[in-house]
């Protein structure tokens, strides 16, 4: 078989923005290709091609994109039905209408052609008049899907654009909200996110009547550390006291934030006084652990925190500003009792 008729050999190529029949007659038969060419040389808008080789057909309509193809169904090599297969298995020609110019009258044929994909069926050689109102009608017809599949496409593509831009928003937006909870030097939250997170729990506190319980800390002379190592020595301290700090806490609930310089905050829902205290020992211990040099304490040799802790039940009456300042009462405390120490509110 002739690899011009092979759809599978074919390339597609984009459908051309068309404004004028294209007319394809495929017939063996010069003497009926040149009566048609005659029939249609006074219409200056219609484009007429012609291919005596039906082996060449598909090739042929992939080069010109026709809007119509007229097709004889004897002939030589390939006949009529197959070539109709063909046509509709080739991607560029799949959708192309496909008049049948037959001498055979029998219902029959006509059946055959039809259910092979033809989309019309004269018997040749047909009316001038005719012909052309077919051609018209049927490449009018081709043209307008052509551009409704073009303007589909098009609103696809637009549709995905929208939806990716839709998608990057939103990860924007995401990283920017992420931004603006997390304290830029530490990578932990900050004051923002825990006022936040803190009136969040104390309304649930009130809702669940459970106590909320909050730990306040301050680096143990970290401004005589900050002078001693500088600003860079500082805050590689400060990074590693909130690394500590972080690593200590066990429930998914527990929130530790960056208070404000060198004062972390941790919030512990559902967690009475005692319950804190041991936290505030475990996050005490592990600060103790990091073993970080502090040549200027006056209570270690390594950096040291000192923490209030305070545990209340939340109630109508209170609000969470007071759980603070109990909690900062008692890391007060805790700085008069020693450092490195905490202490519990009353």
């Amino acid at each position: 078989m002739n690899a011009d008729i092979n759809p599978e050999n074919t390339n597609a190529d984009d459908t051309k923005n068309l404004a004028h029949p294209i007319v394809l007659l495929v017939d063996d038969q010069t003497m009926v290709g040149e009566a048609i060419r005659r029939m249609l040389a006074d219409e200056t808008d219609i484009e007429f091609h012609y291919c005596q080789e039906p082996t060449q057909a598909v090739g042929k309509a992939n080069e010109i994109q026709p809007t119509i193809i007229l097709q004889d169904l004897v002939m030589p090599d390939v006949d009529g039905y197959t070539l109709l297969k063909f046509y509709r298995r080739n991607a560029a020609t799949s959708g192309t209408p496909v008049i049948i110019l037959s001498s055979r009258e029998d219902p029959k044929d006509k059946r055959q052609a039809f259910e092979n994909g033809a989309n019309d069926y004269l018997v040749k050689l047909p009316d001038k008049i005719e012909l052309i109102a077919r051609i018209r009608a049927h490449s009018k017809s081709y043209l307008l899907q052509l551009q409704r599949d073009e303007a589909y496409r098009e609103m696809q593509k637009l549709q995905e654009q929208l939806t990716e831009s839709h998608k990057k928003l939103e990860e924007n937006n995401a990283i920017l909200q992420q931004l603006s909870t997390m304290d830029g030097l530490t990578g932990i939250a900050n004051r923002r996110h825990f006022d936040e997170t803190l009136a969040t729990q104390w309304r649930i506190g009130l809702r669940e009547k459970t106590p909320l319980a909050i730990i306040m800390m301050d680096i143990d002379f970290f401004k005589k550390y900050n002078d001693g190592y500088g600003h860079q020595g500082g805050d590689d301290c400060l990074k590693a006291v909130a690394k500590a700090l972080s690593s200590s806490l066990r429930r998914p609930g527990d929130f530790i934030a960056r208070y404000g310089g060198e004062e972390f905050v941790v919030i512990l829902p559902n967690t009475d006084a005692k319950g804190a205290a041991e936290v505030a020992e475990h996050l005490r211990a592990n600060v103790q652990a990091g073993n970080i040099p502090h040549a200027y304490s006056a209570v270690a040799s390594h950096v040291s925190v000192s923490l209030g802790v305070a545990s209340m039940l939340p109630d109508k009456t209170g609000a969470p500003e007071n759980l603070i300042a109990k909690a900062d009462a008692a890391l007060y405390k805790a700085k008069e009792q020693g450092r490195n120490r905490f202490a519990i509110a009353e």
